[in-house]
């Protein structure tokens, strides 16, 4: 198996939720949403971001869906574990479209982070990085300055592509064939997003923006797969060692997704988190130190973008995704009203 040196050679890992569709076949829309599995309410935790309430509970019309707490994996829970907190950014006419928290994947180990965005107030696009994949790409390096008005949160891709010959396809073209079985992240024109086992669960449709793809699905039919357990199936670490940054994204039941980063995570730690997330099908994005990254962002004046990482430890600054880089990343943007 070839050797993954992450995004060069470094680490990561998180948890966002989004709504997504898609299977081959079909045609994908938002279902009933379900909710996250529940948990406790637990105090927030002082290095977890806090709203006030006139911002969450009576400026704000609650007529998007608030995720329900995350039962705990690590018990007695911490106080805040798994309880979601709005991001300040994400403020939606009715709600919020991302919310964040942390979840430790077993006891002793440090959280991870997980971010939930809804579907309905926000759409995903896929950018090509300025060196990989090759060619000109229609979002390209990086988040163009006439785009961050609307710009909700950015974080890491996968592999490299040429390293693992994994495909990589958007507007109508790809820059390395879809490999059939593979873990797929699937953008459609509509900003919806969704993951699958490619020609599976997904495929190839007049709807379907980007696809990236990515080994094999790590969660399947809700539960952690069978290879899970073997380290090496899920990319080369620094040092060759079992845990370290990972991350993943996931489909929910309810077809919103998560992302899962953090560290110290083996392949099984992740799939576990994302299970508890609420992952039906996931699969594992970049890995190892450097490459983990997930930033939300504000906008306190026009024309001025800010962000801030979900997780301390993270590598990249949010300034990363706001200036040109070499790897390919997915970027969630504010839905237009009425799209």
């Amino acid at each position: 198996m070839p050797v993954h040196w992450g995004r060069g050679v470094a680490l990561v890992a998180f948890t966002v939720i989004m709504a997504a569709g898609g299977c081959a076949g079909a045609s994908h829309g938002p279902r009933g949403r379900v909710g996250l599995p529940t948990g406790p309410a637990q105090p927030n935790p002082t290095n977890a971001p806090t709203s006030t309430s006139s911002s969450t509970s009576t400026t704000v019309p609650k007529s998007l869906p608030v995720p329900a707490p995350i039962a705990p994996v690590a018990t007695p829970a911490l106080p805040g574990e798994g309880v979601w907190q709005p991001a300040p950014g994400s403020a939606e006419t009715g709600g919020y479209a991302i919310y964040t928290t942390q979840l430790r994947p077993a006891p002793g180990f440090p959280p991870s982070a997980v971010a939930w965005i809804d579907s309905t107030a926000a759409r995903v696009s896929l950018y090509a990085g300025s060196g990989e994949p090759s060619g000109t790409w229609p979002h390209q390096g990086y988040v163009a300055t006439a785009d961050q008005a609307n710009l909700l949160a950015a974080f890491n891709g996968g592999f490299k592509i040429y390293s693992y010959n994994t495909g990589w396809y958007d507007d109508g073209r790809a820059a390395v064939a879809l490999q059939p079985g593979y873990a797929s992240f699937v953008v459609y024109t509509d900003g919806t997003a969704t993951v699958g086992a490619w020609g599976l669960d997904v495929a190839l449709s007049a709807d379907v923006q980007s696809v990236r793809q990515n080994l094999q699905l790590l969660v399947d039919k809700g539960a952690p797969a069978a290879t899970a357990d073997a380290v090496g199936a899920w990319g080369a670490t620094l040092g060759g060692v079992t845990n370290t940054w990972r991350s993943g994204v996931g489909v929910t039941a309810d077809d919103d997704l998560v992302y899962v980063g953090g560290p110290y995570l083996s392949p099984a730690l992740l799939a576990r988190v994302l299970v508890a997330a609420g992952a039906i099908k996931a699969m594992e994005l970049d890995i190892n130190p450097q490459w983990v990254s997930f930033a939300t962002y504000v906008h306190p004046a026009p024309d001025l973008t800010t962000g801030s990482n979900i997780l301390s430890g993270m590598f990249y600054s949010p300034s990363h995704y706001l200036q040109p880089d070499a790897r390919d990343f997915f970027a969630v943007f504010s839905r237009p009203p009425g799209a």
